[in-house]
This record gives structure tokens, sequence and C-alpha cells, in this order.
């Protein structure tokens, strides 16, 4: 027998034919696909068979979506040439630097903590180092157990939680918490966080806040404690009360409920729905209180939790009932927050695209959900918010690993190959906009207003969005920093449209954050400054913002231009009544100072605009924190930084009422600031009292 005879020789082989296109579930399957319309594989399983309808070929900007003003025009010489040389060791140098974290000792516990180059922490270390003009400073060489930009900003508070665990609250016995206030708490949560995270039922809260009142003798059980005890805790933390002790009370209550369904669980032994439920509660918890560690740990184990149980797996969730489309309900939700939180981190995430043969969930009949009457059942059953954050989570993880990864530090020759990297995660962006439900176009300001949930679900996504898009390109920022450092006296000019165009795409992206926050705040939804996980989103946005002005050769239009997104998230962040350790308001003017040292730190005192100091009074006047004692700081009294950045008063009034005495009690080091009169603050910073927001009067 000939070999050519033999049958599977590569003369007997059917030639293989290329398929130019694959549907939406064969590329989140992983699997190929054979183009038709529908294609074998949808047909086999039912799917809707989508294409997408946009190709590298006829590729559309991102300007089709939201029409923004980007044009950053730029003198000559600003952006050096990147010469096409092979293994340059300079080359590999810079983008080693780019790829490289920060890490954060707690010398009292001996804790550490590390975070990658596109968490925020590491950013704003960057940009101390550019504030301070340590031109030689390097991320890969540290010299102190805690970076300076960290130590001198007070970034720690929100990194370790210091003294939050042996220092457990106790309620006592006679403490009377009102059965009003409990369900006051429950629907904070479900108007606000239900939105974004549908994996809990209305009626099973209830029901658990139900049974808790029951005298003892006719509890059998307190299974789901826990989860009524966090829903409780973080409902707290974005109820809509107003006033000094309303805030302060219910942030007591909520580092209450916390503790004591902390302890109630077992979750790292014993898996369950419900386990998953309660680790994803408590990251939630964690992105109020601004402690992103605690959340990518805990979103991590739900994570893990949820490959145990296979809720990841076709043949586990697969069926048309109420019971499966929770599942993968809960399943996308831990998948998008934990991907978002890797990211956000700068650490990877715990998910393998690869291992996940899971379908998107789809809308589900609202008549057989569990709970059919329930007011807070749309969310569950309208699920397009659930498919575009799970879209826009699987591209974070594309974009932590091909741009962030230091595996993956391009040639000098393979400069091309990250452009089309790039322009791909453009197109990705793109096409989740196209097939979105019309409450969910974040990018159309003129969109009318839709109900409470539909405006919180906006907001999020457009938050998620832009934030992604943001650091997509905002490694071009940094990149540009160290060119100028290292070839500003040569006078070379880029000749890469490319690169100008990321810088700009940053700019406008963190521009976009700030808008739609503001236009939420103040016209669409103000219910939504409640969420304080909003403030992670708006503070990143400005720091990549100043750290554009930080650029010497920035002209005064663009300057003008940053400075009035800037103010607008200095309003913004005044509203959020909830902010980790600290109040909006004092966070709010940390971000003053660090735009008034930006500034400064770029220009000689009396070489900055008239113009610039007319549009922006406040950049004249060295405003301060509240100090110690709530009192006002004098305008002309020089303080240290730290003193500045601290806005947060140590002393605790006492007139607080006789009902919630004894939580204070208990509570007193780790409840955050009183909300003490800012509003000298702001005339004293350069505002007009009719710009004041009304709040502080």
């Amino acid at each position: 027998m000939s070999v050519n005879s033999i049958p599977g020789s590569p003369s007997h082989r059917q030639p293989i034919t290329r398929i130019s296109r694959a549907c939406e579930a064969c590329r989140a399957r992983k699997v190929r696909c054979d183009g038709e319309s529908p294609c074998a594989k949808c047909r086999g399983t039912n799917r809707q068979c989508e294409y997408r309808s946009t190709s590298l070929g006829t590729r559309t900007t991102r300007k089709s979506v939201r029409t923004v003003n980007t044009s950053r025009p730029r003198p000559s010489g600003v952006l050096p040439s990147i010469a096409p040389i092979r293994n340059d060791p300079v080359h590999f140098k810079r983008h080693r630097e780019l790829r490289a974290g920060i890490g954060v000792s707690n010398v009292d516990t001996g804790s550490f903590q590390y975070y990658g180059p596109s968490s925020h922490f590491c950013f704003i270390q960057r940009m101390y180092q550019r504030i301070q003009q340590k031109s030689d400073a390097s991320l890969l060489t540290p010299t102190e157990s805690v970076p300076d930009g960290v130590k001198n900003w007070k970034l720690e508070r929100f990194m370790f939680s210091v003294g939050a665990d042996s220092n457990h609250s106790h309620c006592p016995t006679e403490t009377y918490f009102p059965r009003e206030l409990g369900s006051f708490f429950i629907d904070s949560y479900f108007h606000i966080i239900h939105p974004q995270a549908p994996v809990l039922v209305y009626s099973d809260i209830i029901k658990l806040w139900d049974d808790l009142w029951k005298p003892p003798w006719d509890r059998h059980d307190s299974k789901g404690d826990e989860i009524l005890f966090m829903v409780l805790a973080i409902g707290a933390r974005v109820c809509s009360s107003e006033g000094k002790q309303d805030t302060r009370s219910s942030e007591g209550w909520a580092k209450h409920f916390a503790d004591k369904a902390s302890h109630l669980n077992d979750s790292f032994e014993n898996i369950s729905l419900s386990s998953t439920h309660f680790m994803v509660l408590k990251a939630i918890y964690a992105f109020q209180v601004m402690r992103p560690n605690e959340a990518y740990l805990y979103l991590g184990h739900a994570a893990r939790i949820s490959m145990a149980l296979g809720i990841n797996r076709l043949q586990v969730v697969d069926g048309t009932n109420a019971k499966a489309h929770r599942l993968r309900l809960t399943f996308w939700t831990i998948y998008s927050h934990e991907r978002s939180c890797a990211l956000y981190t700068g650490r990877p995430s715990a998910f393998r695209d690869d291992l996940n043969d899971i379908p998107y969930v789809e809308d589900f009949p609202m008549s057989e959900m569990d709970d059919p009457g329930s007011v807070h059942l749309k969310p569950s059953a309208e699920c397009g918010f659930i498919r575009a954050i799970a879209k826009l989570a699987a591209i974070a993880d594309r974009v932590l690993v091909g741009l962030y990864s230091p595996s993956h530090i391009p040639s000098l020759p393979d400069a091309v190959n990250l452009h089309e990297t790039v322009r791909q995660f453009e197109l990705d962006l793109e096409a989740i906009t196209h097939d979105l439900p019309p409450h969910l176009h974040f990018f159309d300001e003129d969109l009318p207003l839709g109900e409470g949930w539909q405006e919180i679900q906006r907001m999020t996504l457009g938050n998620q969005f832009y934030f992604t898009q943001m650091l997509i390109y905002r490694p071009a920022l940094i990149l540009a920093t160290f060119l100028n450092s290292q070839h500003k006296s040569k006078g070379h000019v880029t000749d890469d449209p490319d690169f100008a165009r990321y810088i700009s795409e940053a700019i406008s992206s963190a521009q976009n954050i700030v808008q739609l926050n503001h236009d939420l705040y103040f016209q669409r939804y103000p219910e939504a400054k409640f969420d304080g996980s909003s403030a992670t989103m708006l503070v990143s946005a400005c720091v990549t913002l100043l750290y554009d002005v930080l650029d010497p050769t920035a002209t005064s239009d663009n300057t003008k231009e940053v400075f009035v997104a800037v103010e607008r998230a200095i309003k913004c962040l005044d509203q959020i009544k909830h902010i980790g350790p600290t109040s909006g308001k004092a966070l709010s003017l940390d971000v003053m100072k660090i735009a008034k040292d930006t500034l400064r730190s770029t220009h000689e005192e009396n070489s900055l605009s008239e113009d610039l100091l007319s549009s922006f009074p406040w950049l004249q006047y060295a405003n301060h924190a509240p100090r110690e004692n709530g009192l006002n700081s004098m305008p002309g009294a020089e303080h240290s930084l730290q003193e500045e950045k601290s806005g947060v008063p140590v002393g605790i009034p006492s007139d607080t009422p006789a009902m919630m005495a004894p939580v204070d009690a208990y509570d007193t080091t780790f409840v955050p600031a009183p909300e003490v009169h800012y509003m000298s603050h702001w005339l004293e910073a350069g505002f007009n009292p009719e710009d004041i927001p009304d709040c502080l009067y």
C-alpha cells in the first residue's frame, strides 16, 4: 500500500475551510463556528445567533458613540519619536517600568499588599513622583516600606483596615433598633445595590427580617441571618439619610451588622449558593468603604466557590426554570465584579474564560419568577445590564493581560501589533454599545429619564465602560512622561498619530466619567449619590486628568478644559454622603489640594494664567480640611500635607440621641467624621455663594 493511499494521509485529508466570522455565542465559548446564520451550534442549543456588524476592514471610531471635543492641539516637539531599533535596552526598561506596581507594608501588623500598574494607587504614586519632580524615581526600586505618595496622601486608610478586627462591635442587648429603620435599610439596598448585583430575592430577605422579630422559642434556626445582616449593613451605608446624626448612626449600624454577619458565617469551609452570595455581599460592602483589597479577596473566593459549585458550566445551569436563571445571574454577577476589581487592583483574575461554557443570561418572564409581585423584580428579569457588564468584564481581563502584564513587553518592531490590539479593544467596546437596551444608553445625554433602577444601571455600566476605556489609553500618558524625560533635549518629534490620539482618548474617557456622574447626581437621579462606590471612579478620573496637566507643554486651553472637569468632580464628591473612612466633602477638599499642587509644580506662581485663576479662583487660596476640633483652619496657616489630607476630625460630638448612645459607645473609634459645616471652606476656596451646593446651607 502506498503512502498516498493511506486514509488520513495528507493527500486524503479534506481541505480546511477558513471561516471569516463567528457568532457571539461561539466567540464567548471559544468554539469553532461555521459562519452560518444561525450556526449549527446555536441551532442545536436553541440559542439566539448574532454576528458582529463591524469588522476590522470597516472600522468606525468611538466618536460615533458619543461626540465629545477631544481635539488637543499640542505644540511641536511634545512627543519624541520611537526609533525602529530591535532589542533596544532603553525601550525594554521603559516598558518594564510602565508595567511595575507598588508594594505597601503595614509595619504594625506585618501585612503586605501589592497593587499592579493598572491600579488606582499605583497611578497616584506615579503622579506624586511627577509633582515632586523626581525624574529618577522608579517603582522597580522602592526605598521605603510605604511609597512616599501613599504615605503623604494618607492612602493607607483605604488599604489596611487597621484595628477593624481587633475591636468588634457588640451591640448591648438593651439597645433599641427600630423595626422601621431596618426595613428602611433593606429598601435602600434593593433601590441602590440590587440593580447592580441582582442575586437576592426581595421576598426572601423580608421573610428573614420578619422571622428575626419572632420570639426566640418560635425561631427554629438562624439560617440566612448572615445574608440579612449584610443587606442591613450595606443598606445602612447607601441609605438616603440626611443630617449629621442620621449619617453617623447609620454608619455605626452598618459596621455593627457587618461584624455580626462575619461571626455567623463559615463560608470558607462549607460552600453553597448562600455562601457565594455572602461573599458577594462582603465584597460590595468593601467597595462601599473603599477597601479594594478586601473586595478583591472576597470576590476571588466567591469566584472559586462558584466554580466549585459548577455554575460556570452549562451542564449545571442549563434549564428554563427560575432556579437555573438565578444561577446564571449569580455567576455573571460574580464574573463581572471580580474581573473589574482585578483590573482596578492590577491583580490576576480567578477566572479562565476557556473553562467557562455558560451562556450569557437572557431575559426571563417575570410571571415565572420566584417573587412575581415584587417591586424589585425587574433587574432580575431584564438582564441587558448583566450581559453588557459581563462582556465588558471579559474585555477588562484582556486589557489587564495585554497591556499591563510584564510578560507582554512588546519589542519595537511589534508597535504595529500593539496598535492592532488597542484597535480590537476599541471595536469590542463599541460592539457592546450596539446591543444595549435603550435605558442603558449612557452615552446619550438626551435620553429620557428612566426608573430608578434603570438610572442606577446606566450609571454603573457607563462608569465601568469609560473606566476600562481610560485604562486602555492611560499607558500612553505614562510612556509620554518617560519619553519626554529621556529625549526632550534632543528635539525628537513622533510621527505616530496613534500615540497622541491615545492620550486624547484617555482624557476624554476621564471627562466622560465626571460628566456621567454629574448629570446623574444633579439632574437625572440624585439618589445615586448615596452609592459610595462611585467616589472611586471620580477620583480615578481626576488624577488621570491632573496627570496630563503635569505635562509642562500642555496649553492653557487644555489645562482649563481639565479643571472644568475636575471642578465638576469635586462638586459630585461633595454630594456623596458615605465614603469609606472619610466623607465626600473632605475627599473633595483632598482633590482640590492635589489639583493646586499639580498646577504649582508645573508653573511658577507668578506665571499662572490670569484667565485660569479668574475661572477657578479656588486655585489661589490655601483651603484646609477641618481640624480635630471641628473648627475651620485659618487660611494663612501653614500645615503639613498629612494634616491637610486627613480631613477627619478625631473628636466626636456627644449630642447624639439616647437611642443611639449604645452604638456610639462601642464604635467611637471607627465611625467616620461628623458632618461639619463646610460652606466656609468653599467660600475660602473662591466659590461664589450661588455656586455652593444647597446642602451646605
